[in-house]
């Protein structure tokens, strides 16, 4: 794999992963508590470099455990990316505002909002295509992007405000769109292929 691929992989990975979006969601708390802020994000972070790491190291386990196909995965992942992408342009985001509590740093926050159904799809298919040492490289990179972002975003929040993050998280979404209608498309094309070979 050529270092502009693996860029490639980090890229879709924090695309999905969309830190941005979720600044939408907290930044106006950071702008009323920020010091609690700063603290929530740090466990945000931690949970998201240990979630993420376990799906990337595991992913080809998970499908051989529950007997399920990578094109088949591909398919079923990229529909709820797809759903989510949708959701998101619509709406700015699939959650509301959330009054971030520690324990709600881990739940909702880190995971399902960052370490989510798209992130894991992703990972899982990474790990079976590329390898879990590279699939944990992409998962590494790109939480740390995402650390990067999180912890600038709720400084730069409280100067910009919320809307101007709305609107880049709903680019983010064209981004998540288009990495979904890839994932159903690889994986209907190869079904074909096989049924007709």
């Amino acid at each position: 794999m050529t270092p502009l691929e693996f860029l490639g992989l980090v890229g879709q990975l924090y695309a999905i992963m969309n830190p941005i979006g979720k600044l939408a969601i907290v930044g106006p708390l950071a702008v009323e508590k920020p010091t609690y802020v700063r603290k929530i994000t740090v466990v945000v972070i931690i949970a998201v470099y240990i979630l993420s790491s376990i799906f990337a190291l595991s992913g080809g386990l998970i499908l051989a455990a529950f007997g399920v196909s990578l094109d088949s995965f591909r398919i079923a992942g990229g529909t709820v990316l797809m759903a989510i992408s949708l959701m998101t342009l619509v709406s700015g985001s699939y959650v509301g505002r959330i009054e971030v509590t520690e324990e709600q740093a881990i739940v909702p926050l880190a995971t399902p909002l960052i370490v989510g159904p798209g992130t894991i799809t992703a990972l899982i298919v990474m790990s079976s295509v590329h390898g879990p040492l590279t699939a944990l490289a992409t998962a590494l990179a790109a939480s740390t992007a995402v650390a990067v972002t999180l912890l600038l975003g709720i400084r730069v929040v409280k100067y910009i405000g919320a809307t101007p993050l709305r609107l880049l998280g709903r680019f983010m979404s064209l981004i998540i769109a288009s990495v979904a209608t890839e994932m159903i498309l690889t994986g209907v094309r190869n079904q074909v292929v096989k049924w007709t070979s």
